[in-house]
């Protein structure tokens, strides 16, 4: 059964491409401070529905497609591949988003290429040869399951089905988008997760083949753009009184735990989250790339809730202040699970919505 496509507007960007969103609980706009979820490599905006519904209720969240995937289209009148497509380009398109809806202020949620898209926005007025002013204030970031730098590692990333080539015009089998689409989903888990949920995976499956298009040339162009960024010099330029948390699995399979301290290293307010029974905490740091499919969706409210009640500066920030703030060493963080804790999803499977392949 074909999932049912919600309503959508729409944002014409300056190339004529055309970017799809939701701004889901609208009706908070002007008495909170909205979050903005930015996707990952291969995602839809739908797939973010298992926690955005959650953070809604209490303020409002922009969900919106890549251009090129989803209900989200490449510019028109150009031969395939002919625009230009890199992580910059979908940075530009997402403060041009913020800016068409005249927001003054926002959070941002990047997760995995959201993440690496989020840091390319975040650094714009900095940019070495078309510094950029955003016409917004990102007053809190969310980086999960992400990097900095660009991985060099092969046995990393995400492995998709690969693009069919222009000589043979062959699109890829029903078993074979199958057998991709199973690959994805267990390397964005763990092994505990796939021991205690893995009987569910053909409903996972079938949410993801039912779901919006996913181009694979899309896809392949966002996989092509992510081994090109250039961007973490520039990080330290970052004003010190944004508030970014980073969050990041011990069992991620395709972006190494690593590259989260790399970004707490580079970014002066970065600090990583806690671990603890306490709202605002994650009870452990052993889950997968796929963050959103563990633990409770209360968990995940309660620490949104948490963060972004930090409260703002009292006096005005000097622009010449550069902070230099003490990072904990990651490695020494606890992360000893508390007895009760589960670090897999306690709902019923049907509340685990995955139409994607979730994301690098």
């Amino acid at each position: 059964m074909a999932l049912v496509q919600q309503q959508h507007s729409t944002c014409v960007l300056p190339d004529g491409a055309v970017l799809a969103y939701e701004v889901l609980g609208s009706k908070h706009l002007g008495n909170a401070l909205p979050l903005v979820l930015v996707c990952g490599m291969a995602m839809s905006r739908a797939d973010w529905v298992r926690l955005s519904t959650t953070w809604a209720q209490s303020r409002p969240v922009l969900v919106y497609d890549h251009r090129g995937i989803g209900d989200s289209t490449s510019p028109p009148d150009l031969p395939a591949g002919a625009d230009k497509f890199t992580m910059e380009t979908l940075a530009r398109d997402l403060a041009f988003l913020i800016g068409h809806l005249e927001w003054k202020e926002a959070a941002f949620f990047g997760f995995s290429m959201g993440g690496v898209v989020t840091q390319q926005m975040l650094v714009l007025p900095y940019h070495p040869t078309d510094p950029t002013p955003l016409s917004f204030r990102p007053t809190h970031v969310i980086l999960g399951s992400t990097r900095a730098e660009v991985l060099r590692d092969p046995q990393y990333g995400l492995r998709t089905i690969a693009e069919p080539s222009a000589a043979s015009k062959k699109p890829p089998t029903n078993a074979q988008r199958y057998e991709s689409i199973r690959r994805t989903i267990e390397s964005t888990v763990d092994p505990t997760w796939m021991k205690t949920n893995g009987k569910h995976l053909d409903f996972m499956i079938q949410r993801v083949v039912s779901g919006s298009p996913r181009s694979l040339h899309t896809i392949s162009r966002q996989k092509q753009a992510l081994q090109l960024f250039d961007f973490a010099a520039l990080l330290e330029k970052l004003p010190p009184e944004m508030h970014v948390l980073v969050l990041h699995g011990q069992a991620d399979q395709i972006i190494p735990f690593e590259c989260s301290q790399e970004i707490v290293r580079r970014i002066p307010s970065a600090r990583f989250v806690e671990i603890g029974p306490e709202p605002g905490k994650l009870p452990t740091l052993q889950f997968g790339h796929n963050f959103t499919l563990y633990f409770p969706v209360k968990i995940w409210g309660d620490l949104i809730g948490e963060f972004l009640r930090v409260p703002e500066p009292s006096v005005p920030p000097d622009p010449d202040f550069s902070a230099t703030s003490t990072k904990e060493n990651l490695a020494d963080l606890p992360i000893t699970e508390p007895p009760a804790t589960k670090p897999v999803a306690s709902e019923p499977p049907p509340n685990i919505r995955t139409d994607s392949p979730s994301g690098l």
